[in-house]
């Protein structure tokens, strides 16, 4: 990442080269007025004032050309001096005694000054626009770094939150599964084997092995958040019938389904052939219906699967609490959740990482959702062969 110390730096590295330049620009500055002078003094002592007045502003005009308005400035304030010195009476003194004379010296002082700059700036007009250029450039360049660091802040802030989230969560299936086993181990230990309960021992065991699935899909999105922020997310393609992974899913949730009162309707199958990663797709899929579940409110849920335009189509739609317009736009997001964790616990990654998954093969997503009216997601990937 390039430091905010490069968007400033400028070739200033001064050289003997430049470094004498400036000292003859300075010599020329001084040195010329007092030619002049000593060639006034020795032709005509009784010079007119207004001549020797135009002549010292040639000269000044000259450094001003020569050397920039520095220059010009130092040989208006020694032209002043000279003039006031050999010219306006009492002459050689520095003490005016008329008002009109130091009204002169003043003005010519400020139109010196004026005419420096003048010169200095027609002559270089190419500098000062480079000058507000540069200016632009760097006020954009320090936008950018701000919302760089913006971004950056509120990225930060949403790692904290997950990194919180997740600790809870991944604790929460460890400590329900120490505890099953423990009360497993101490019934088969203190009660007598025609005593114990064959049916509460499958209870534990089937509730063991709903904590280990959870924790398992836990550390599988937390390993497939690392491959994508990392860019290593690599497909394994290979022909694949989306209609099988559907139903795959669909065996896999079947206890989950039947346990939480749910209908999930799926009677468009159509076999439609692909050339995708089969494990990520498994993976989408199961995210969108895990969402579905959790969001759902116990209302049907309907997937669809249809080919159009050479593109497959799979749509999921529940009819539980919905999603904001505002929510819509950043649900995707990393770290980004759609409800607050207190109200419904989880990593708050799946869509995210289902995003990533249909990206990489060149899909898209879309979602269309309605407050208290449920939400369709709708997921497009290209039919490439080969």
């Amino acid at each position: 990442m390039m430091k905010i110390s490069q968007f400033f730096q400028t070739d200033t590295t001064p050289n003997k080269y430049s470094l004498l330049r400036v000292l003859l620009d300075y010599f020329f500055a001084i040195s010329i007025p007092l030619l002049t002078l000593v060639v006034i003094l020795f032709v005509d002592p009784a010079f007119d004032r207004t001549t020797f007045s135009l002549l010292f502003f040639l000269i000044i005009a000259l450094n001003a050309w020569n050397g920039g308005y520095k220059p010009g400035i130092v040989s208006t304030v020694l032209s002043v001096i000279i003039i006031e010195y050999f010219f306006i009476p009492p002459y050689k003194s520095f003490i005016i005694v008329q008002p009109a004379a130091l009204l002169q010296l003043a003005l010519f002082l400020l139109e010196g000054i004026f005419l420096s700059m003048l010169i200095d700036t027609k002559k270089h007009p190419d500098t000062i626009f480079s000058y507000l250029r540069r200016e632009k450039e760097y006020k954009k360049k320090i936008s950018e770094i701000e919302a760089i660091n913006q971004a950056q802040a509120k990225e930060i802030r949403s790692r904290d939150e997950f990194l919180s989230i997740a600790s809870h969560e991944l604790k929460t299936p460890l400590t329900s599964m120490l505890l099953q086993t423990q009360t497993a181990l101490h019934n088969i230990r203190s009660v007598s084997l025609a005593q114990f309960s064959i049916e509460s021992l499958l209870k534990m065991l089937e509730s063991v092995e709903n904590q280990t699935k959870r924790l398992s899909k836990m550390i599988n999105d937390l390993l497939s958040i690392s491959l994508i922020t990392t860019g290593n997310l690599q497909l394994e393609r290979e022909q694949v019938d989306l209609d099988k992974v559907i139903e795959g899913v669909l065996i896999d949730f079947s206890s989950r389904i039947e346990r939480e009162n749910y209908t999930v309707i799926y009677d468009t199958h159509e076999s439609i052939v692909g050339y995708w990663d089969e494990l990520r797709l498994q993976q989408a899929i199961a995210n969108f219906l895990s969402n579905a579940l959790k969001y759902g409110n116990r209302k049907p849920i309907e997937i669809i699967l249809r080919k159009r335009n050479n593109q497959a189509e799979f749509m999921i739609k529940d009819n539980g609490i919905g999603i904001s317009k505002e929510n819509q736009k950043r649900i995707f997001g990393l770290f980004e959740r759609g409800v607050s964790p207190d109200e419904y616990k989880g990593l708050g990654v799946g869509l995210h990482i289902t995003h990533e998954i249909v990206k990489a093969h060149a899909g898209v997503i879309a979602v269309s959702s309605i407050l208290g009216r449920g939400t369709l997601f709708i997921m497009k990937l290209p039919l490439q062969t080969d």
